[in-house]
């Protein structure tokens, strides 16, 4: 496979920021029409839907990215019927594993949610095989479908929801209507999968597969673990009401993480092709301008983000939801721990089981912690283990991966660019905050002020060269259009 530019990384990310909208306009107008109750439910089943599919395929989609890099299309066939196969194995596995009723009862409970039990265990064993649809955009180089497919599920997903929200206003029928919305996804991507493949299974190359991808799988699986961990206890002892809230507070910041992605799995290709060519000092330096780009974009819009959480709470999703905001105060802090990239170069050099080694430690703390955290605090609790379990694994996994390149803390990556950025940005927010606290705007004021703070900060960033699109790109471009 040829190197993958940073252009393709554009396709993948107007995918991913459709699909963010679609995501993001879902629960703004799911309180609108629906009651706190229903709404609470429905966000609980997408949390349990969402982590336990991804779980489910224990990482073994992720092999595309290594294999398939440095070999001909010829193998492509095979690494692709493979990890097809295995995704559907898996998936059908998971669904008669909670099935058991003691399984059903540990992760249901007495919930409001178990009662549509049955439906949602369909519904995540065929969703399984939707993990292939990304690594198989990235290897193929499809541009149109990296940028359309994920919009197209996003999109659909929440049209089935708001028809039987609104023309059946009964909360069965949502989950009737969500298992044939899966049916129908699940097929499509069959037929995708099978586009210019020939479907063979070769158990010899699965093994290698297996060997790579299951460590890595497992780190997954415990990541995911450990980051949902407080919201599966939340199902459990929460009421739906009050799951509403908590809820609401795990939203993503728009375009954050799909630029992030996008820029991700880019990474990891080039820097496995630079692992499997020998060209092993590459990879710092490739991994530090990922960083940079990441951060140069991230960190403006993070903190701003958290400063007007307030406003945004009351702007989007009404009054009544005004309690999550320090929640989501805390949880939009934490994405610039993974602007980080923590983990991309274990991946890349097929370090996976040192992945794994990371999240185990982190569920062995973290686990235990927040469950008594939840116990003596409630939501409060819960938010201070999520905390816990999303950003120790990315510490331990940055300190394995210095000892895998074998170079010094300080030459892990460009901390003085870095410090600059963090620096920068934090001074430049001091005139906000102390507005905010001063005055009290309108929503729509609060927005201009930070649209200018961004402006300037991006600005500054790249007259120093230190933004994810360089300086003379933007001027080359500028100039052919003048031209």
């Amino acid at each position: 496979m040829a190197k993958i530019s940073n252009k393709f990384a554009l396709y993948i990310t107007g995918g991913r920021i459709i699909s963010m909208l679609a995501g993001f306009v879902m629960p703004v107008l799911l309180v609108r029409v629906m009651s706190q109750s229903d709404y609470g439910l429905t966000s609980q089943f997408l949390t349990l839907y969402t982590a336990i599919y991804t779980i489910a395929a224990f990482g073994i989609h992720t092999n595309l990215f290594f294999f398939c890099s440095s070999t001909s299309k010829e193998k492509w066939n095979l690494y692709i019927s493979n990890t097809f196969f295995l995704l559907f194995l898996f998936g059908v596995i998971v669904g008669i594993f909670l099935s058991i009723p003691i399984v059903k009862e540990l992760v249901f409970g007495g919930s409001e949610l178990g009662k549509h039990s049955n439906l949602i265990i369909t519904s995540i064993a065929l969703a399984t095989v939707m993990n292939i649809v990304s690594p198989l955009n990235t290897i193929r180089q499809d541009k149109w479908g990296a940028l359309l497919y994920p919009g197209f599920v996003a999109c659909s997903r929440i049209l089935t929801i708001v028809i039987c929200a609104i023309y059946f206003k009964d909360i069965n029928t949502l989950f009737y209507g969500l298992l044939v919305f899966q049916i129908i996804i699940s097929a499509s991507i069959l037929l995708y999968a099978r586009f210019r493949t020939k479907f063979i299974l070769n158990f010899s190359i699965m093994k290698q597969q297996l060997a790579y991808s299951l460590p890595f799988g497992l780190a997954v699986a415990l990541q995911l673990l450990s980051n949902y961990f407080d919201k599966f206890l939340c199902i459990k002892y929460l009421t739906t009401t009050e799951y509403a809230i908590y809820g609401i507070a795990f939203l993503s910041i728009p375009g954050i993480t799909q630029i992030y992605d996008s820029l991700c799995q880019v990474n990891i290709a080039n820097m496995s092709n630079s692992f499997r060519s020998g060209d092993i000092k590459a990879i710092p330096n490739q991994y530090g301008m990922f960083v940079k780009k990441t951060l140069s974009f991230s960190i403006p819009i993070i903190l701003t983000v958290s400063l007007y959480a307030e406003e945004i709470m009351n702007l989007l999703y009404s009054s009544k939801y005004l309690e999550a905001a320090p929640y989501f105060r805390l949880y939009s802090l934490s994405f610039l721990t993974s602007m980080f990239g923590a983990g991309t170069i274990l991946r890349s050099v097929g370090k996976t089981k040192m992945s794994l080694y990371a999240f185990l430690i982190t569920c062995i703390i973290g686990l235990p912690l927040t469950y008594l955290l939840v116990i003596c605090f409630g939501t409060l609790g819960a938010i201070t283990g999520a905390m816990v379990n999303i950003i120790l694994p990315r510490l331990i996994q940055m300190v394995m991966e210095i000892r895998v390149l074998r170079i010094k803390a300080s030459s892990f990556l460009p901390w003085g660019d870095i410090w600059k950025m963090f620096a920068i940005s934090l001074f430049a927010l001091l005139p906000l905050i102390i507005i905010k606290m001063s005055f009290h705007f309108n929503v729509w004021l609060c927005i201009l002020q930070a649209s200018i703070y961004i402006s300037v900060i991006y600005g500054f960033f790249i007259s120093k060269k230190m933004f994810i699109v360089d300086k003379d790109y933007i001027l080359a471009r500028l100039r052919r259009k003048i031209q």
